[in-house]
């Protein structure tokens, strides 16, 4: 039997539970929208937010300077 998490169409790095998040400005949207929810719900997750933030955006600054020339 198959279950649904087992599923091979569902792409489980674009999913929050069972919330497909597109990579989209509507996704965008909804991301931001979830962040906002757990900072304000979980006051001990911002640190966690803010070092995952800090560092997504230092990665995608230096992935962006790496290939920006291609």
């Amino acid at each position: 039997m198959l279950h649904y998490n087992e599923d091979p169409r569902r792409d489980p790095a674009r999913s929050f539970g069972t919330l497909n998040v597109p990579g989209t400005k509507v996704g965008a949207i909804v991301s931001i929208g979830l962040v906002v929810i757990c900072w304000v719900a979980l006051p001990l997750a911002r640190p966690f937010i803010l070092g995952t933030g800090g560092l997504g955006l230092l990665l995608g600054l230096i992935l962006y300077w790496k290939h920006r020339g291609k």
